[in-house]
């Protein structure tokens, strides 16, 4: 993704903040955690190889709708709140898949350098990002879906 020297160029603290799945961090862990992150937007019909950039990093999706295609089968549907990539803490594993941006996506990223690096520097903080990542996806989308969230990787 974006990087300069070690570290990725961060994402406003304030757009974090609005993610309700991140809610549960503090505003001392929002400020931390957006350091480490970086921001992307994907146009519509694109595709994203989650063996490919995005296989070693945590990525949520913060607004659009995306389609998980496994051997050519779709296999998942992707909206606000989803985590995929490697490194997402309850993930499904696909060992070859692509999403599908079905529309626009915006996509907050964290890279294996960052993870690594804030889980290292600061601990409470990435468990806390990662029980996020963990819990908040579902817990939003039961209150929104009824159908079951699959949280898809590569």
């Amino acid at each position: 993704m974006f990087v300069v020297g070690s570290r990725p160029f961060g994402v406003d603290i304030l757009r974090l903040a609005s993610l309700t799945y991140l809610q549960p961090l503090s505003m001392r862990d929002l400020a931390t955690v957006a350091r480490y992150a970086s921001e992307t937007s994907i146009p519509a019909g694109r595709r994203v190889l989650l063996d490919g950039p995005f296989a070693q990093e945590l990525v949520i999706l913060a607004t659009g709708r995306g389609r998980v295609r496994c051997a050519g089968e779709p296999v998942a549907e992707l909206g606000p709140g989803d985590v995929f990539g490697s490194l997402a803490p309850r993930r499904a594993t696909y060992p070859t898949a692509t999403v599908t941006a079905l529309t626009q996506l915006r996509l907050v990223t964290f890279s294996t350098r960052a993870v690594c690096e804030l889980r290292h520097t600061e601990p409470d903080t990435f468990a806390a990002l990662v029980a996020a990542c963990g819990q908040g996806p579902q817990q939003h989308a039961a209150a929104n879906r009824s159908a079951p969230v699959v949280a898809a990787a590569a």
